[in-house]
């Protein structure tokens, strides 16, 4: 007889944290914005004693688009998806780093089912969508394709844990005498 796990069917309590990929901290980023500051106004400066003044005011619509696409950039990686598994239950909830959840929706792990999509066109993205009781929610926008298949695939066997497929040679995937 094949030993058989206890809770193979049991549900598994967990939390997912889905977020961008922050490449770049605060600290990094005032300090890219003092060098590039430094660097961009000595340059326009020592056109500006040449005579050349015109300079100085795009070298300030330069630093000021520069620091504005560094403070959407920095906005961006506060954003977070939690998805809790618990009991028969699944909480999302989105929002942002430090200021809590703006979105809070609860769904029934029973009924829920995860849909990987494709995008309409050849080259658009993936969508990894939630539904449960005609409620489709979408989750995972800021992860590449790879990454929202993988994130499908470890939600299908949170959700269903019954459902796992065992890689095929493995003691679990044999049939069981009886």
């Amino acid at each position: 007889m094949t030993p058989v796990k206890a809770n193979m069917h049991q549900p598994v309590n967990t939390r997912l944290v889905i977020g961008p990929n922050a490449s770049m901290s605060v600290r990094q980023a005032v300090w890219l914005m003092g060098w590039m500051s430094a660097v961009s106004l000595a340059i326009g400066g020592f056109f500006a004693l040449r005579g050349l003044w015109p300079i100085l005011p795009f070298a300030g619509l330069e630093l000021a688009a520069l620091g504005a696409a560094l403070a959407v950039s920095l906005r961006r990686n506060r954003y977070r998806e939690v998805v809790s598994f618990d009991g028969d239950g699944i909480l999302v909830e989105v929002g942002e780093v430090g200021r809590g959840a703006g979105l809070s929706v609860q769904l029934s792990r029973s009924a829920t089912r995860v849909l990987l999509e494709r995008g309409p066109n050849r080259h658009s993205p993936t969508r990894l969508l939630l539904s449960c009781q005609g409620q489709l929610l979408e989750l995972a926008r800021c992860l590449t394709d790879e990454e929202r298949a993988r994130l499908a695939a470890r939600m299908r066997e949170l959700i269903h844990p019954g459902w796992r497929q065992a890689p095929a040679g493995s003691p679990e995937s044999a049939p069981a005498d009886i």
